[in-house]
């Protein structure tokens, strides 16, 4: 009996740290948001990776005063399979509203059904990406050119101006700056208000 036992718990032991998502195992950061100096929030970005598939998590919570107190939680789930993006659902819960951006490649393209703060896109993407917002909190992305900006559904393009990283996200110039290949701070222009996510 105590030999039987001893088998299934060695069998158990190699099972669980022989799996998949195991050995690749998931990396987690967190960074504080503010606005001028001031904390609104907090945000975490989680990647998970098991064999050829990749997914990210990217969860915030922030609270600011703008016409009235303004609640926003906001969660995005993207996943690749090897390099390429296959999906990404954004979306953002506010007391004044809620919006979602769904992107799924099919085939040979993009769909995307995006509707954000003052602005909706229906308009296919006709190439693959291999790069998107989430990643931005794992990789820094040296010789990349562009990205999938999650929660527009917009192909948008990545410029490396001095010491960070510019991007254009429907008109919003944000930037991102990395030490030693590790994202610290991202300047994140927005229509409702500017704000600094920095690493905790």
């Amino acid at each position: 009996m105590y030999r039987q036992l001893f088998r299934l718990s060695v069998i158990f032991i190699l099972i669980f740290f022989l799996h998949p998502s195991f050995v690749s195992g998931q990396e987690e950061v967190k960074y504080d948001i503010s606005v001028a100096g001031i904390s609104i929030g907090e945000m975490t970005a989680v990647k998970r990776k098991a064999g050829q598939k990749t997914s990210y998590e990217v969860r915030s919570e922030v609270s600011f005063w703008f016409f009235g107190r303004i609640n926003v939680d906001y969660l995005v789930e993207t996943e690749f399979h090897g390099k390429q993006l296959i999906s990404s659902d954004s979306q953002s819960k506010t007391n004044r509203g809620d919006f979602r951006t769904l992107i799924q490649w099919d085939k040979d393209h993009y769909k995307v059904d995006s509707k954000n703060y003052k602005y909706e896109n229906t308009s296919p993407i006709h190439k693959p990406l291999h790069f998107s917002s989430s990643v931005f909190f794992f990789e820094e992305p040296v010789n990349i050119s562009e990205f999938m900006a999650d929660g527009f559904g917009l192909v948008s393009p990545i410029q490396k101006v001095k010491d960070y990283y510019e991007v254009d996200v429907n008109g919003n110039k944000n930037k991102y700056y990395y030490v030693n290949g590790v994202l610290e701070k991202i300047v994140m222009y927005s229509p409702i208000k500017n704000y600094v996510v920095k690493r905790k």
